[in-house]
């Protein structure tokens, strides 16, 4: 009923040789190319740097990165997989830290502005009430990773340039 002769339906990770190109996972249309001597890849297109780690198994970001977060990834000889991200534990705290707080602070402020005793009419929890604070509440997480993503995620420099100089050429 099934043909042993298939390849097996999952994919494991490859070690990336230090002397072969592979396409790069973050612009997808450059070549990660051995750069110099060193135990590093270049990309071609987008100029980032990557070195192999945990025996050549993970491609990580070689540049510092200070406070932004850049995903790290593995090859499965055809393609690459998101491995995860160089965030620290603070870095990850900080996050959720930024989402919840502002959206507890507002959330507390509708409540008593709301339902404060020098209140003349008397607001109970209505169904209205409590879908406007929801919506409120989607919208302030939204924009806060929106802040977060704008500054402490590593962005493409060179957005599509890298891929129209190549074309041009």
């Amino acid at each position: 009923m099934f043909d042993q002769s298939y390849q097996q339906l999952y994919v494991q990770k490859q070690v990336i040789l230090l002397n072969q190109n592979y396409p790069c996972p973050r612009c997808k249309h450059g070549q990660l190319e051995p750069f110099g001597e060193t135990e590093t890849f270049s990309c071609s297109a987008c100029s980032r740097q990557f070195v192999a780690l945990n025996s050549g198994r993970i491609l990580y970001p070689a540049g510092r990165l200070k406070i932004k977060i850049a995903p790290i990834f593995w090859w499965d000889g055809m393609h690459w997989h998101l491995a995860g991200t160089t965030a620290t534990a603070a870095q990850s705290i900080f996050l959720l830290a930024m989402v919840i707080i502002p959206t507890l602070a507002i959330n507390a402020f509708v409540f008593y502005i709301n339902h404060c005793p020098a209140s003349l009419n008397g607001h109970t929890l209505n169904q209205g009430f409590i879908l406007n604070i929801a919506l409120l509440n989607v919208l302030i997480a939204f924009f806060m990773l929106q802040l977060f993503y704008l500054f402490c995620w590593e962005h493409n420099r060179t957005g599509n340039l890298g891929h129209s100089k190549r074309l041009r050429h």
